[in-house]
């Protein structure tokens, strides 16, 4: 199930930005949490949908590119419970640099290993 939550923000990353974006996923540890993070380069994610885009059937409408309206709005609502089912979190950012961007940030708990 987490592939298919990385499978739905790398296909929205793909299918709401130009051919030319750049698409970066990289990672991070604390002592209590891995972050893996997707993050393009493209128009970015309007303020008003922002804070509504792991709601489900919400697709952001971007001016520069679309989907071909053949999106659900489900994927990001999908991950979300994906990710809240192994206990994580997933969250949004835009814009990133220069007005444009998002970034969609996946964190898991580091847990003791059970015996």
């Amino acid at each position: 199930l987490i592939e298919q939550t990385f499978g739905n923000i790398i296909a929205n990353a793909v299918a709401y930005t130009p051919s030319d974006a750049r698409i970066v996923i990289d990672g991070m540890t604390t002592p209590t949490e891995i972050a893996l993070r997707i993050t393009d380069d493209g128009p970015g994610i309007a303020p008003d949908a922002l804070a509504h885009v792991f709601e489900k059937f919400v697709r952001a409408r971007s001016n520069s590119h679309s989907d071909g309206g053949e999106g659900t709005g489900l994927g990001l609502a999908i991950a979300k419970g994906i990710m809240e089912a192994h206990g994580g979190a997933i969250a949004a950012e835009s814009p990133i640099a220069e007005g444009r961007g998002t970034r969609i940030i996946c964190k898991f708990p580091i847990t003791e290993p059970s015996t």
